[in-house]
């Protein structure tokens, strides 16, 4: 368990983390990271960064497009006295002779028919339109290792979508899981760990409920002690 205070700097009106980033750190330290591990679309580095925090082993990499979250990156990390490796390009683009045992990310996934915002920093954060889910997948299936493992947070609404582009790949679901915001609702996010290589039976876990009644619920609770280290700050872009 990791219980030091973890510091993030964050850039005032533009694309701020939120409770998506850490729901996919806790997935994945549920179910292990290891080795190499490339972070995709990495914002301000949360989610690498707290996994590097909670396995300091990690070899961290982590890539984004734009040049002002690269330098919060860099910011964060040196706050946290941790070293990894910063690629500033277009996932699409990316070339790496080394290849990855895990790779995280929580990609943009509204519509391009989604009302954009006028400030382009949350555009880039948000659109699907700058990295299509066909192009995410065939890259990270390009960079896997063998029996490489994905973590992906995605829209749940596209879940069959992301089946057919698996399939293409020969890419393997094999854990999935729900976020609803209470249990009334409908399933807004899908959290999911895919293999490359893998034979595995696709393990549909139980639902996840953000609020329960009036507040949140215990498993957001547990979530949120977890994490409960975070301390973020805004800065001016």
């Amino acid at each position: 368990m990791h219980s030091k205070t973890i510091k993030f700097f964050q850039l005032k009106n533009a694309y701020r983390y939120n409770s998506d980033s850490l729901l996919l750190a806790d997935f994945a330290l549920n179910f292990g990271v290891k080795n190499e591990l490339l972070d995709v679309g990495a914002g301000c580095g949360i989610v690498g960064i707290l996994l590097k925090c909670f396995h300091p082993e990690l070899s961290l990499s982590l890539l984004d497009i734009q040049t002002q979250n690269i330098a919060l990156i860099e910011r964060n990390l040196q706050e946290n006295a941790l070293k990894a490796e910063l690629f500033c390009c277009d996932f699409k683009d990316f070339i790496s002779v080394k290849k990855f045992d895990h790779i995280i990310s929580n990609p943009p996934f509204h519509r391009q028919n989604a009302q954009k915002s006028p400030n382009l920093h949350k555009n880039m954060s948000k659109s699907g339109s700058f990295l299509p889910l066909q192009n995410f997948i065939a890259k990270a299936d390009s960079l896997l290792a063998p029996r490489g493992v994905l973590y992906l947070c995605y829209s749940a609404q596209a879940l069959g979508e992301l089946c057919a582009i698996l399939e293409k790949h020969k890419l393997k679901l094999t854990k999935i899981r729900f976020v609803h915001s209470k249990k009334e609702a409908a399933a807004r996010l899908l959290l999911a760990q895919i293999k490359k290589s893998s034979q595995s039976a696709c393990e549909v876990l139980p639902p996840l409920f953000v609020y329960d009644g009036g507040g949140l619920s215990e498993e957001m609770g547990r979530i949120g002690a977890r994490f409960k280290g975070i301390e973020s700050r805004d800065i001016d872009a």
